[in-house]
């Protein structure tokens, strides 16, 4: 009764902390995802926040010889997300990352945190780099592509690129 106590207490506190909790990608945003995702990828696969991990497998179905980075700062799903993925999940903060070797990020993250992924993150990424996010957008970018997930919300996947 106390881990469990304990465990809330963790996941709210770090979803006060960060404005968002560690909030699952469902399995028909999953699948538009995996439709979406790029083919031809050059550089680091980067997922930003991977909270419970759900985005591992499909990242290592598609990129099977490239090393995922994964990062999470509440402590519980970056646990969850190491154990059960076998993954190392960086709990540092992404915004102080260099992301100069990016070839391909995606995340899934609120609007706050997409507007600094656009004004500190995105200006690093090098020519080519793929962005895929998923129900937030990038405001300021126009996509390469758009997909709408076949769940409830019509869920929107955006997939951008740097310039090359």
């Amino acid at each position: 009764m106390i881990s469990a106590g304990l465990i809330a207490g963790s996941i709210i506190f770090w979803s006060l902390k960060l404005g968002i909790g560690p909030t699952p990608t469902s399995s028909k945003v999953r699948s538009s995802i995996r439709r979406i995702i790029p083919d031809d990828v050059s550089g680091e696969i980067i997922e930003l926040g991977c909270g419970w991990g759900h985005l591992i497998p499909i990242l290592r179905e598609k990129y099977p010889s490239k090393k995922i980075h994964a990062w999470e700062r509440s402590p519980i799903p970056a646990i969850f997300t190491q154990g059960v993925y076998r993954i190392e999940v960086k709990r540092d903060d992404f915004f102080k990352a260099n992301f100069e070797k990016a070839g391909f990020i995606i995340c899934y993250l609120f609007p706050g945190a997409m507007e600094r992924v656009e004004k500190e993150i995105i200006p690093q990424l090098p020519p080519g780099c793929w962005i895929l996010t998923h129900t937030f957008s990038l405001s300021k970018r126009v996509p390469v592509k758009t997909l709408k997930a076949n769940d409830l919300y019509q869920t929107q996947v955006y997939l951008y690129q740097t310039p090359l």
